[in-house]
């Protein structure tokens, strides 16, 4: 309805600035009618000077009630005063300036006036019209037929106007109506995706901190590694409940990927796991991208998603030594975030990734899902007995689809890049 009574204001514009010239030319075409009477010119001035006027206010904002009913008065006003500033050989006929004056205003009650004054309104004048050309004075060269053919023109022109307006109210009415069911709906979906998020989150913690902590006291008991590996996760259930995370150190220094992922290789090596860390920068100093341009929660899913891959290292890959690389990398827009890449891999017993249970929460729910979640890709390429890699992207031009260097790796042989 917006965009309509736009639409319908700039019209109104245009039909007056046509109006205007109209009255302008007519003058100048009986300009000896004018020159006899100069005093007549009042009625084409009051009309050029309200015009004006009112096409200035249009193309500024839209059009009140209170401001349809002056502009009916003026124009109404004029309607029944001024037939005698018209040439006797056009007065009461549609050719001239004053009637098509009068028709040119029927738009603006018909659309911007309450519903039960609009045709009153656009009627008016019409009739104030109809008046005027009655009471001016008889001439021989004006006769009723003209005037009744005008008066009918004139009032089919509004009826015209009015079932316009009734079909594209009505149409832009449903599609109102149609867009306040999208938008609810996908508040709604938005409602339930975050709380699937949220869902997805808890369930990566309890895998990341609970399962992972009771599996390793079944395997080895309350040896001295479990116990500190107890105390880092309550560490982590801590700040997750103050809506801290593993992004911000306890000195408030981390503020980017790079320094996020030092931290969780800091947190691994002190577990036992030997991490060689090769950090790769895209852009040469002083184009290296601020790491403040990634968002903070982009930062904690990486890390944490790194933290798990890690971990699957320490606890399944049956070796002591895991390699993460680390590259962000400048944008080509200058105003896009930086693309930051992380690999894990390893050199262990590897697995099958088609022979993975479907409720395994791990690779799928702490790794994969954790990065798409914030409009990146997470892929895991294994294969028995050769390793693991896994691929963490951000931001993916196209989340889900796998690199063209997995592809590849799928193609030669080495194994399929399988996704959770």
């Amino acid at each position: 309805m917006t965009v309509l009574d736009t639409i319908i204001a700039r019209v109104v514009v245009i039909v007056r600035g046509i109006a205007m010239a109209e009255i302008v030319v007519q003058v100048i075409i009986w300009r000896s009618f004018y020159l006899a009477s100069p005093w007549l010119l009042w009625a084409p001035a009051a009309a050029l000077a309200w015009g004006v006027t009112t096409m200035a206010y249009l193309r500024r904002r839209r059009p009140g009630w209170r401001f349809v009913c002056v502009d009916t008065a003026v124009y109404a006003g004029i309607a029944i005063g001024a037939a005698w500033c018209v040439p006797a050989a056009i007065r009461g006929e549609s050719g001239s300036w004053l009637f098509i004056l009068v028709t040119t205003q029927s738009i603006a009650p018909l659309w911007f006036a309450p519903r039960r004054l609009s045709i009153p309104l656009a009627i008016a004048p019409g009739i104030a019209f109809a008046a005027g050309t009655a009471l001016a004075p008889a001439t021989s060269l004006v006769t009723a037929s003209p005037r009744r053919a005008s008066l009918a023109l004139l009032f089919v022109v509004v009826a015209t106007h009015w079932l316009i307006r009734q079909m594209l109210r009505g149409r832009a009415t449903r599609a109102d109506a149609g867009l306040a069911a999208a938008d609810r709906e996908a508040r709604d979906q938005y409602v339930i995706l975050s709380e699937n998020i949220e869902r997805r989150e808890q369930d990566r913690l309890l895998h990341d901190t609970i399962l992972n902590t009771l599996t390793a006291i079944a395997r080895s008991g309350g040896t001295p590694a479990t116990v500190r590996q107890c105390r880092q996760d309550i560490g982590l259930l801590c700040n997750t409940l103050t809506d801290s995370d593993i992004t911000h150190d306890r000195g408030g220094a981390c503020s980017g990927p790079v320094d996020a992922i030092e931290a969780v290789v800091g947190e691994m090596r002190a577990r036992g796991l030997a991490v060689d860390l090769e950090i790769r920068r895209g852009a040469p100093e002083p184009g290296t991208p601020e790491p403040g341009l990634v968002p903070g929660p982009v930062v904690a899913a990486i890390a944490h998603a790194t933290r798990e891959a890690l971990a699957n290292v320490a606890e399944h890959a049956g070796t002591g030594r895991a390699w993460v690389t680390v590259t962000v990398a400048a944008p080509g827009d200058a105003a896009a975030p930086p693309r930051v890449h992380v690999i894990v891999r390893d050199a262990g017993t590897g697995f099958d990734p088609g022979g993975v249970e479907p409720g395994r929460l791990g690779v799928r729910r702490s790794i994969t899902e954790r990065v798409e979640d914030w409009g990146g890709s997470a892929w895991v390429r294994s294969v028995p007995g050769e390793g693991t890699t896994v691929s963490l992207y951000w931001p993916a031009d196209d989340p889900g689809a796998a690199p063209a260097w997995l592809q590849a790796a799928g193609a030669a042989g080495r194994g399929e890049p399988g996704q959770w």
